[in-house]
């Protein structure tokens, strides 16, 4: 299993949080809040799991993330341009 590097992390957190900003209407503010409050104490990292298993959240989309953190499950069909072309900004995306 490949591990995340800080440079790929960054770069998914950012698309999260424009993924919230952009898509769910939130404030960049309140955005930047709950992706630094998720990545900084993931729920699967409580209670002694095993650590080798903080890049599992790294195999999820950062739309489903988002939706997550917003609390609204959006569907990618309608936004899948907009979508892509945030991927592709960020870097995780091939042109």
């Amino acid at each position: 299993m490949s591990t995340v590097t800080a440079t790929s992390a960054m770069h998914f957190w950012a698309a999260v949080e424009d993924c919230l900003a952009t898509f769910h209407a939130m404030q960049r503010t309140e955005a930047a809040e709950k992706v630094t409050s998720l990545w900084q104490h993931p729920a699967f990292a409580l209670n002694g799991v095993n650590r080798d298993y903080e890049d599992m959240i790294y195999h999820a989309e950062p739309w489903q993330i988002a939706c997550n953190l917003a609390c609204n499950d959006l569907n990618v069909t309608g936004h899948q341009a907009a979508y892509q072309a945030l991927l592709l900004r960020h870097e995780l995306s091939a042109p």
